[in-house]
Formats: structure tokens, sequence, C-alpha cells
């Protein structure tokens, strides 16, 4: 699938804010998004503007006010059927949406993609290690209804692994509720408490430690407590969707990315309940691309919604590992020693001194000189 120029997608994304608010609220629109546009059932590689529809209707059904152009600034609109919804896990799924690949279990060093939860919630994914680069902290990151899960909810609330449905209790907390955001994000992290550490690999061996933006055409895979490993590639951007959070009502979530099945890929699905949190990671770089928290409803076409990952961490102020430096501590200065100090040279001594004390003074004669001599040997012999 190519790549959409980036003067492409510039140009497409100033078109879909002009409309974006006014056609989300119309009646039966599910989101609004830029993607591939689909024509009888086969997806074209000309980017449009989509706007998704709980049911389409014929044309002669709609009256003028309904309709929508054909296109906005030069690009194309269509129209797409798909109803979504969180992947929330109820009590009667879990013989629909049992883990797979012994991902329900208790482990004594936590993967990711394996089941946790908070304790008002069934159970959903463990998404990715993270830390908090202000104070060193660890957290794990996964939904707001996963790690959260109710209005009643509180920090410190504790996070089990594996979650409540999977036969996870009191004695299971690795985690405590820190920071969470619903609206316009569906994300949440817990400080890790250090009963058992957490993995920045998968259960399959894979690392998530990066992240990278999406792009329309990536091919991607997420690693999830119910469907395991699974395949797909993004056909949607920048999605806007209303989605029903219960007790918490109506919440519009941003930055969404739509998933769907690779071509030519057998029908399977690609997410079910219990895989929220999951991470959707490029193919390509092995880095973190989406957070994985909503599909399809009813028997629609398989699809998975995720939200872009860099302004979820950057919502909870948190970082990947790769991004994480340990801060080095300032080296202790070197130990100097001195040179030794030599005692300064004593005063020579004064001339007017006596360079050998305590002794008597030496006289010296003086000797005659040779004339001086001859002249006394005269006398000597007149004398």
């Amino acid at each position: 699938m190519s790549i959409v120029s980036q003067e492409e997608m510039d140009q497409a994304e100033a078109a879909l804010a002009k409309v974006r608010d006014e056609w989300l609220q119309r009646e039966g629109v599910t989101a609004v998004d830029l993607g591939f546009k689909w024509s009888d059932g086969e997806m074209t590689r000309q980017i449009s503007i989509r706007v998704h529809v709980a049911r389409k209707k014929k044309k002669e059904e709609l009256s003028a006010a309904d309709l929508f152009p054909k296109e906005v600034n030069g690009i194309p609109v269509d129209v797409l059927e798909a109803t979504y919804g969180i992947q929330e896990m109820t009590e009667s799924d879990a013989q629909l949406e049992a883990a797979i690949d012994g991902r329900d279990q208790r482990f004594a060093e936590i993967p990711l993609g394996v089941s946790v939860g908070s304790p008002h919630v069934t159970a959903g994914t463990l998404g990715a290690k993270v830390f908090d680069p202000a104070t060193q902290e660890e957290y794990i990151l996964s939904n707001w209804h996963v790690l959260v899960g109710a209005t009643a909810a509180q920090p410190g609330d504790p996070i089990w692994q594996p979650g409540r449905l999977d036969g996870g209790g009191a004695d299971d907390k690795i985690a405590e509720v820190a920071r969470s955001v619903l609206g316009p994000f569906d994300a949440a992290i817990a400080r890790v408490t250090g009963e058992r550490p957490i993995l920045d690999t998968t259960i399959e061996g894979d690392k998530i430690d990066d992240i990278i933006a999406p792009r329309l055409g990536m091919m991607v895979w997420k690693s999830g407590r119910t469907t395991g490993r699974t395949e797909g590639f993004i056909d949607g951007l920048q999605m806007s969707t209303e989605l029903n959070y219960r007790s918490a009502g109506l919440r519009r979530i941003e930055q969404v990315v739509r998933i769907v099945p690779r071509p030519g890929a057998p029908p399977s699905e690609i997410s079910l309940g219990g895989d929220s949190g999951s991470i959707w990671v490029d193919e390509a770089s092995g880095k973190a691309i989406a957070l994985h928290f909503a599909g399809e409803l009813g028997d629609a076409p398989e699809y998975a919604l995720a939200i872009a990952i860099e302004p979820v961490i950057n919502r909870l102020q948190v970082v990947f590992p790769a991004q994480f430096t340990t801060p080095t501590p300032d080296p202790e200065p070197p130990v100097v020693t001195p040179d030794p100090v030599e005692p300064p040279p004593s005063d020579p001594p004064s001339p007017t001194e006596d360079p050998v004390p305590n002794q008597p003074p030496i006289t010296i004669t003086p000797q005659p000189s040779v004339f001086e001599r001859f002249i006394n040997w005269l006398k000597g012999l007149f004398s």
C-alpha cells in the first residue's frame, strides 16, 4: 500500500478540520476520519474524508440536509457503514472471550500482552512499561476502562495480574492507579509497586520500548490477552468518535487509528473484549504506534480502533523505555594529594659572623719578600 505524502495529509487534515465537529453531531454518524476511499467493497489508494454511519441509506431516503458533499477543498468524501464500541469484557463474555496461550495466568516476571485489571473490571491487557522522567518511577500503561473502570475509583487503587475474571485477587497486586484520562483519550497508568518485575517484551518475546507516528498503509501487529498476536494494517487516521462508557456516559475520543485485516488474510478476529490496553506496533520498525481500546459492534466487518500513542503518553507525562535515561550522578571529585612541602632553605651565614664558632682567631704572619731577604743577608755579612 502506497504511503500518502505529507503534502496530501496536510491538505486532507485542513479539510477535515472544517467539517469534523458539525458532521459528528449528525444523527446516525458514528465517526469521522481520514482514510483510504472504498469503492464497491474494495479499498482504493485515494485518501478521503470518511463519514462512518450506523446504517447507510439510499439517496432517495435522504433529505438535502442529510446529504454529504462529494468533496471538501478537493478531498473526496466517502460514507462507510460501521458502528464501534469499547472492547469491554463482561462476565457473560468469559466463555466466548477466553484468553489464549496462557495469557490469563499469574506470571512471576510479567510480560506485555497478558491479563491485568482493576478490581472494578473483569480483565484487560497490560500494554507497555513506561517511566515518569521527572520522578524516575516505573508504570504500566493500559486503558482507563482496564486500570480504572469506574467513576468511583481513586488514585492508589490496586491493579491485579491476572485480572479479576482470570482469578486475580488482593494477593496479585502489582501496581496502584496513578493518572488517567477519559476523553479525549481512553488511557491510564499505574505505578509499579515492586511485588513482581514488569518486562518490556511481550509473551512472544517482542520488545516494545519505543514509539513512532502511525501512517496510512502501515503494517501493524498487537499482542492481546484474548486473541494473542494478530496482524492488520492502518486504513484510517485522525478519527473522532463518541462511545458509551456506561456509568461514565458518552465520551468523545480523538486521534483514533482504524486498523483492518490485511488483504488476502483468512477471515479472523484481530481483536476482542479483553484485548483492550494492548499496543499496536509498526511491523517494519518494531515501534509502538497506538493504544488499542475499541472495535466493531455486532456482525460488522472486522475493525480495531486504537489511539495514537504519542499524544497519550504526552498527556500522562510518561515516556517509553527508549526515551527514558536514568540520570547519571555527578562523579565524586578526585582526591588530590598535595606535593610534599620542602622546608625553606636556611639563610647563608653573614660575612661578619665567625664560620666556626668558639674557635680562637687565626693570626697570619706576613712573609718577607725576596728583596727583603737579600738585604737582610748582606747585613749579616758586615755585622
